[in-house]
């Protein structure tokens, strides 16, 4: 989830501060209507006179500067959204797994481990994350994204290797799928830096309970994304840098004279 400035509401905002168009400045002023009534006691019109001199027509006003169009937008306009604040970026990547964080704008950055979970056409299916804690018996916690066809009545299992298949409910749904909330003892944790493989059993909407959908995924680069990403936990917040004291020379000195007037 960054707003990028839209170059189409740049061209906008730039059409309409450009130039005023010139087109009142040469507007003649109106002629008088040769047919208005004289005054009685007038006297008679010279037909003698010279008629009046042609009106001579008014200036062609200048074009208005052309409106910069909307590909011309400075290239600046829009920040990376890479860069902005609330977006996701890679700290580091070990095997399969990431190390995801998201920029905070200062202090530091909330990071959690990240793995895209795929079927066996390698198309994406889910997305677990995890990261670790100290709360109790429980030494990491996950979430797993599924999608919003899942059979939320069946839940989810998670294996290790060959071992016992554990069950977890899934807590609710939102628009971007079902969420399930999963907590690790201290040896369940081990045995996934131990182990080799892990998998996760889904159920569809309506699917064959008998044939779950399997995600396996390969714990390989686990132990070492796990330990750098509980380091980094651990470690203090960088401090705010203060910005160094501006000092000027002479500050709060009496101005020097500029010479001593001769003396009389």
């Amino acid at each position: 989830m960054s707003i990028k400035s839209s170059h189409a509401l740049l061209a906008a905002l730039a059409l309409m501060a450009g130039p005023a168009s010139a087109q009142d400045a040469a507007t003649p002023a109106p002629v008088e209507s040769p047919t208005a009534a004289q005054p009685a006691d007038a006297a008679p019109a010279d037909t003698t006179a010279t008629p009046p001199a042609e009106t001579a027509p008014a200036a062609e006003a200048p074009a208005a500067d052309a409106a910069p169009a909307a590909d011309a937008a400075p290239a600046t306009a829009g920040a990376d959204a890479a860069d902005q604040t609330g977006s996701y970026y890679a700290k580091s990547e070990h095997g399969e797994w990431t190390i995801r964080c998201i920029r905070a704008g200062q202090g530091k950055d909330p990071c959690e481990l990240y793995k895209l979970l795929v079927d066996d056409e390698e198309s994406p299916v889910a997305e677990l994350t995890l990261i670790p804690l100290a709360n109790g018996d429980v030494a990491a916690g996950a979430t797993l994204v599924a999608p919003l066809e899942t059979d939320l009545i069946a839940g989810l299992g998670f294996q290790v290797d060959n071992g016992e298949t554990r069950g977890y409910p899934f807590s609710f749904c939102a628009p971007v799928g079902c969420v399930a909330r999963l907590g690790f003892t201290e040896q369940e944790l081990t045995a996934m830096k131990r182990g080799g493989n892990a998998s996760i059993e889904l159920l569809p909407f309506g699917g064959d309970r008998e044939n779950p959908v399997n995600l396996e995924f390969t714990l390989s680069g686990f132990t070492a994304a796990f330990d750098e990403l509980a380091a980094y936990a651990a470690a203090p917040a960088p401090e705010a840098e203060t910005p160094a004291a501006e000092t000027g020379a002479g500050d709060g000195a009496a101005p020097a004279d500029e010479g001593t007037a001769p003396a009389e």
